[in-house]
């Protein structure tokens, strides 16, 4: 994929993964392959060779995530599920790590097709993923410019609607601890949208030389420097995860407990589909 369409897509997976609902998650699920597909189709006018091969692409995908990857989600939901009132950072640091590498390695499934299709764009293609990748940041920083809220609070509704999602609704003091554990944090999100406007010029740039000799490699490596975080944010948001998770009472903690359990049966119900 390219770019931002990529992240996007790799994100959904991780996020679909860890929150299909028992009966919408799994009647999605059958359409992932069309969802990324549709994604990656958004970057240019490709040709109907070439749409074949991404949706021959990422039709295999899907079966090769279910059958490899799904099992991994469960295990990864079952853990969460078990945290309690003794949870601790570590705890959370382990399972986004493992939550990391599934996602890396969905990357990493893409890398070979990737590279295969960009060898076939043609220069006017390539202008045009050019075009695209600059929309993306445009309407990204019009976004930010016209954020009302400040970093913390931003931070914190992230994590209203994150709980939200597990059918947990915070509490006051709960809220109250993102705001603290969040209010030594730098806003980098103008530098990350930088950041992102830079790899895609070196992107574009090595697409222009896709007749190199060592074009393979310079492009795959250039994916996988690919990232969209910043540590101290990840720190951060690790140990309120935490923190709140720690300090859910027992009303919170029965339906974050059932939530994921639906989470674990859509899972369950998409495998026995395969088998």
């Amino acid at each position: 994929m390219f770019g931002q369409a990529y992240t996007k897509v790799i994100i959904v997976i991780v996020v679909f993964n860890l929150s299909a609902c028992s009966v919408v998650g799994g009647l999605w699920y059958e359409r992932i392959d069309q969802f990324i597909a549709n994604q990656f189709l958004e970057s240019a006018n490709f040709s109907i060779a070439q749409e074949n091969y991404i949706r021959k692409a990422t039709q295999e995908f899907k079966y090769w995530n279910i059958k490899n990857e799904l099992p991994e989600y469960k295990k990864l939901l079952l853990r969460f599920r078990l945290l309690d009132s003794e949870t601790r950072v570590g705890e959370i640091d382990e399972i986004y790590e493992k939550g990391g590498v599934l996602g890396n390695r969905s990357r990493n499934f893409f890398v070979p097709y990737l590279v295969e299709l960009c060898k076939t764009l043609t220069n006017k293609q390539i202008e045009e993923i050019e075009i695209h990748f600059d929309g993306l940041m445009e309407e990204r920083r019009f976004e930010l410019g016209n954020e009302t809220k400040n970093y913390q609070a931003a931070l914190e509704k992230s994590f209203v609607r994150f709980f939200r999602l597990l059918r947990v609704k915070l509490n006051d003091e709960q809220k109250n601890t993102v705001r603290l554990l969040s209010s030594e944090l730098e806003d980098t999100r103008y530098q990350l949208i930088n950041d992102r406007i830079k790899w895609n010029q070196q992107f574009v740039t090595i697409l222009v030389l896709r007749q190199e000799k060592d074009f393979e490699q310079i492009l795959a490596d250039h994916i996988n420097s690919f990232s969209s975080e910043d540590k101290n944010t990840r720190t951060a948001i690790n140990q309120i995860t935490a923190e709140i998770l720690a300090s859910l009472d027992e009303k919170q903690r029965a339906r974050f407990q059932k939530r994921l359990g639906v989470f674990v049966t859509s899972i369950d119900q998409i495998l026995a589909r395969q088998n």
